[in-house]
Formats: structure tokens, C-alpha cells, sequence
């Protein structure tokens, strides 16, 4: 399989990718989460949560990860046409600023 995929984005937003053939495709990604500052009580509890839908069809979660964590890898099954989704999420005020998270993804 030749396609691979890689974007670096900014902040709590969501990353959708096309998957042109059929196969398995490696989901993984790498996060820079706010730093916590002495004596501040908040850290980052970024979510990150990765969908698969096929063409014509309804999301399915295939990865939900820990709040917080770094980085997530996961193999999906995907058939051609279909969209993979990564979304990084966070009710945390530590992770609200515009510039405060910083995701590397690749899926391929």
C-alpha cells in the first residue's frame, strides 16, 4: 500500500483523512500538551478519539484514548472511500487556548 498520510495540527480541532484503497491502515499520532507550571493544579486532559466511516454509512469509535495521554496507535481495517477521523478533545481550561495542544498524525 503507497498511501500514507501526515499532518501536524493545532489546538482541539479534528483531522479527517480519505483512505483511497482498501487495507490496513496504521492511526498513530503524538501530542505536545500544555506544561504544567509549579503549584498550578490543572493538567492537560486531552481526549483523543478516532472514528472510521464508510462511504454512505455512520461514524464507528475505534479508539478512545486516556485523558492526558501522548500519543495513541491503532491498526483500522478500512475499505476504500472510507474517512478516518482523529479528534482531540478537552473540557480543561489549561487545554482551551488557541495554540496549547500540538498533534503530529499520521495514518498509512
Amino acid at each position: 500500500m503507497a498511501f500514507n498520510a501526515n499532518s501536524t495540527v493545532t489546538g482541539l480541532t479534528t483531522l479527517t483523512v480519505g483512505i483511497p484503497i482498501a487495507g490496513p491502515y496504521v492511526v498513530s499520532g503524538k501530542l505536545q500538551l500544555p506544561n504544567q507550571t509549579e503549584g498550578d493544579p490543572s493538567s492537560s486532559q486531552v481526549v483523543v478519539t478516532i472514528t472510521q466511516t464508510p462511504s454512505g454509512g455512520g461514524p464507528t469509535t475505534i479508539y478512545t484514548g486516556l485523558a492526558g495521554a501522548r500519543g495513541f496507535s491503532v491498526i483500522a481495517q478500512c475499505a476504500a472511500l472510507d474517512a478516518i477521523a482523529v479528534s482531540m478533545t478537552s473540557a480543561a481550561a489549561v487545554d482551551q487556548a488557541i495554540n496549547a495542544i500540538k498533534s503530529t498524525i499520521s495514518v498509512g
